[in-house]
């Protein structure tokens, strides 16, 4: 049987002898003399190695710096690394392991012990890529099945629209290439690979609220109605309401996230002559925006019960001239740059490559978004220090500090939330502070599962938590207070089912100063605490002044 193989990476060349002479009969070993030669040597033959030895105090690039650099490219996927050092200083050690480290081994080295250590990491690291392996293979069965839904819920929204079946393929395409090519140009979004998969996957449920529209209206020939109009309009609302109203944790799903943006907002212009919530330029999510662009493009070029096919040079013509609505500047750069492609790749997909290009689709799902490990996080010491800073230690989300940091002169909030833990002196009184604890770490984290990342959950003090929001509808807003509520009260603590948990809400919804918000949002939480487990909702700058939600 071929052996394994291990470099051993130190400058000290009878360090590597000793290693060497304890190794050779069960191993294949290599050497490096130092960091930036080892990583020279796994750049081109990394899946050679099995195992990697490797000293802390090197010249050139010490193992630390090694360490760091084969974790942010995530090379200990396929190998383990053992750190090897006469400085067994707990500082030390903790860092390796905090790199990313599988063990570590102190000098002078005793040939049993190097043995053993090597022969049981290899082992457990064999292991733990195996189940590894069957995990993701599990969980790519299943969002395959995802995927698979996805496209049959899409189809069947084309069929009762009397459209071919091509124009999800066709959007899926344009999307992509529009992120392809928005990333060429700008750096403004941050969008990786598994973004652009996200999003071009997600574009398939667009058009899913069209389920809900009658069929007379779906497929009149002609014209439509101002009133006919208005009705086609709610499948932007109902499309991302379909989703919204699945349960939390199905919610908080990236693709599920993504979808329900572009559900509701794909129809916005960059103008904010759009619909349903006459979002402008930046406010409307960048995934709604390139899909709103290729849905458009798609349309214009493809026969529809009502109109024929307008040519590719037709479209082109009328979408950069406004005829269309307003879009990005710079999409409509990615546009025009990518016209040709476009053009021939949407030519070559007929009818009859349907089912083999959707399959294909299905096949090329880029998961890194989905599915990540924890073992390749990896946080600078800046990071780190300000995570220390910013989160509250018992529950994990943003403290009073970074509340008074970030948020004290803001001004651009769109809505605020206070929430107020009901009876929680009598749970500490009753129950004691350890179950006190746990049920502020249980509402903290359901109250997390119920917003958007987007939205900043704060430990405000004691039992009481801030929400801010930017850029929320406010019938969604009013929802989610709806949802945080239900779900607190639902919560059950397994060492203590008798113990009840709720919350009372108190929001406030307008654009105004933090103090604003914040003096509304507290009212409003007094007046649900006189009955508690309630939300109250105060709507601010509204032309017939406030109005309440109870």
């Amino acid at each position: 049987m071929e052996k394994q193989k291990i470099l051993i990476v130190d400058d000290s060349k009878m360090n590597r002898a000793l290693l060497i002479d304890i190794l050779e009969e069960q191993y294949d070993v290599a050497e490096a003399e130092n960091g930036a030669e080892a990583i020279s040597l796994l750049s081109r033959h990394r899946t050679d190695y099995s195992l990697l030895l490797l000293d802390i105090m090197m010249p050139e690039m010490d193992g630390f710096e090694v360490l760091a650099y084969i974790n942010k490219y995530h090379w200990n996927d396929t190998l383990a690394v053992i750190m090897i050092s006469a400085d067994d200083s707990p500082a030390n050690i903790k860092l390796a392991y905090d790199l990313g480290a599988f063990d570590y081994i102190s000098r002078p080295f005793d040939s049993t012990i190097v043995q053993r250590r090597i022969s049981n990491t290899m082992l457990l690291y064999a292991r733990q890529q195996r189940l590894e392996k069957i995990i993701a293979e599990q969980f790519h069965e299943q969002e395959n099945n995802n995927r698979l839904m996805i496209s049959i819920l899409s189809h069947i929204v084309e069929f009762r629209n009397g459209e071919s079946g091509l124009h999800i393929l066709h959007v899926n395409t344009i999307t992509k290439y529009l992120l392809k090519q928005l990333v060429r140009l700008t750096d403004q979004y941050s969008l990786s690979k598994a973004d652009i998969s996200l999003i071009s996957t997600a574009s398939g449920l667009h058009d899913i609220g069209k389920i809900s529209i009658s069929d007379t209206i779906l497929n009149k020939h002609g014209r439509l109605t101002s009133e006919e109009f208005e009705v086609i309009k709610t499948h932007s609302m109902i499309g991302a309401n379909m989703l919204l109203d699945l349960p939390i944790e199905q919610q908080e799903a990236p693709l599920v996230k993504v979808a329900s943006e572009i559900c509701r907002w794909h129809h916005e212009r960059y103008d904010g002559n759009g619909y349903p919530d006459g979002l402008k330029g930046e406010e409307i999510p960048i995934a709604a925006q390139v899909v709103a662009l290729a849905d458009v493009y798609d349309a214009l070029t493809s026969e529809r019960c009502y109109k024929k096919a307008y040519s590719h040079e037709e479209a082109l013509k009328m979408i950069l001239e406004g005829q269309c609505g307003a879009f990005n500047p710079i999409l409509l750069r990615c546009l025009q740059e990518i016209a040709d492609t476009l053009e021939s790749e949407l030519m070559d997909i007929s009818s009859e490559q349907e089912t083999e290009n959707i399959q294909n689709i299905r096949n090329k799902i880029d998961y890194d978004r989905l599915f990540s490990y924890e073992k390749y996080t990896f946080l600078s010491r800046k990071q780190k220090d300000l995570q220390l800073l910013y989160i509250d230690s018992l529950t994990s989300v943003y403290n009073r500090r970074y509340y008074d940091e970030h948020f004290q002169d803001a001004d651009d909030i769109q809505a605020m939330v206070i929430i107020d833990v009901d009876n929680f002196k009598y749970i500490n009184d009753n129950y004691g502070r350890d179950a006190g604890d746990i049920v502020l770490q249980r509402i903290a984290q359901t109250v997390l599962s119920c917003v958007r990342k987007t939205d900043a959950v704060i430990r405000y003090g004691g039992d009481e938590f801030v929400i801010i929001f930017f850029s929320i509808p406010p019938d969604i807003f009013e929802k989610k207070l709806e949802r945080i509520r239900h779900s607190v009260d639902s919560l059950i603590i397994d060492d203590c089912p008798e113990l009840h948990m709720s919350v009372s809400l108190g929001g406030s919804y307008g654009s105004g100063t933090t103090k604003k918000l914040f003096k509304a949002a507290d009212n409003m939480m007094y007046q649900s605490k006189n009955t508690k487990n309630k939300v109250t909702i105060c709507f601010l700058n509204e032309d017939k002044g406030s109005r309440y939600f109870i």
